[in-house]
């Protein structure tokens, strides 16, 4: 596929983001702020920044320090708020809408950092500004950390305490898994009498991943592992199949390596299965791994909308164990919705 479909490195000057509107969320790892730290905006502007209303410890601290960031950098009118509700996450699909509805209609370039978003946060807001802005591309942003939980000594240390392969991490940011949230929008539709293939974006926190299994049940596995395509991250690769194994032996399934950064590389492994089992299964998709692969996991929905995505949720977050650090941020655009898959030539065999 062209380069001018894969994700560019985004190189921070002196030069004003030509954003007419940027939206992002006030996540507490270093990355999701970074974008926001760095860039400089039109004065002419728009912000929606997102908060949440959950039990992250220092919730309120966080939310300040993007106040004061956005504060400096836009004018006051030309600030949103729009929360998140721990216990009310369906409502954010409609009060992104309602903020949409209030800005003026010249808006033309819209920006979304996806970096502080959690998956269906990414996925609500794509859906709200890729129905009212219809006919307007929209650019992603994406910082990368720098480190992850474990490190790669923790994960050769884990190795050599377990031979025979790792079952589960010690610790993870994500806490074990409260609920598998569907949302009305991305419900899908079910037609063939409960036989359906679960595909899975498998990342590290192998809890939520058995979870949504147990949940669906599938009668047949998709494992789609994610490539960090960093000779210096190529590790977790490993680490996430180790994990994962055992659920490969436990069900008919079919095992995948895509990218973790590029979007349209996890929409064409989609596409290729669904052409294949579209007619024999419900197809429903749990995008656990990275926030681009959510990105390529929307877009597959937007042109299948029979398919249904489901967002195994933790109880909560353990801050400590948070990516630290940033490594490059990326720019992505999306084609309008309204021409993306007439123009876009998939190529099955990416």
């Amino acid at each position: 596929m062209s380069n001018n479909y894969e994700p560019q490195e985004l190189t921070y000057s002196l030069n004003v983001c030509e954003a007419d509107l940027i939206i992002l969320a006030a996540g507490f790892e270093d990355r999701a702020i970074h974008f926001i730290s760095e860039a400089k905006f039109k004065e002419s502007a728009f912000c929606i920044l997102v908060g949440f209303n959950n039990g992250v410890p220092l919730n309120n601290d966080i939310w300040n320090r993007y106040l004061d960031i956005v504060s400096n950098k836009f004018q006051p009118a030309r600030i949103i708020h729009v929360k998140i509700k721990e216990k009310y996450p369906q409502r954010y699909e409609k009060d992104i809408e309602k903020s949409l509805a209030i800005l003026p209609r010249e808006i033309n370039n819209i920006w979304i950092d996806i970096s502080g978003f959690p998956t269906y946060g990414i996925c609500s807001t794509l859906v709200a500004c890729r129905s009212f802005y219809s006919n307007l591309k929209q650019t992603i942003i994406y910082t990368e950390a720098k480190e992850y939980h474990p490190s790669h000594e923790e994960f050769l240390d884990l190795q050599e305490k377990h031979p025979d392969g790792i079952e589960f991490l010690p610790k993870s940011m994500a806490l074990e898994m409260s609920e598998v949230l569907i949302l009305e929008s991305f419900s899908g539709h079910r037609s063939k009498e409960g036989v359906s293939c679960l595909a899975i974006f498998c990342g590290y926190e192998v809890h939520r991943s058995a979870g949504v299994i147990d949940s669906i049940n599938p009668s047949k596995l998709l494992m789609l592992y994610g490539n960090p395509g960093n000779s210096e991250l190529a590790w977790r690769l490993n680490l996430s199949q180790e994990l994962h194994k055992k659920f490969e032996v436990n069900r008919m399934s079919a095992i995948e390596v895509v990218s973790t950064l590029s979007p349209y590389e996890s929409l064409n492994r989609l596409e290729e299965y669904y052409q294949y089992l579209f007619e024999d299964y419900d197809f429903t998709i749990a995008p656990v791994c990275s926030k681009m692969q959510v990105v390529g996991t929307y877009l597959f929905w937007e042109k299948h909308k029979e398919v249904q995505l489901v967002f195994p949720l933790p109880i909560g977050y353990s801050i400590d164990l948070q990516p630290k650090g940033v490594r490059r941020t990326f720019k992505f655009e999306l084609e309008p919705k309204s021409s993306l898959y007439q123009n876009l030539n998939i190529n099955l065999n990416a």
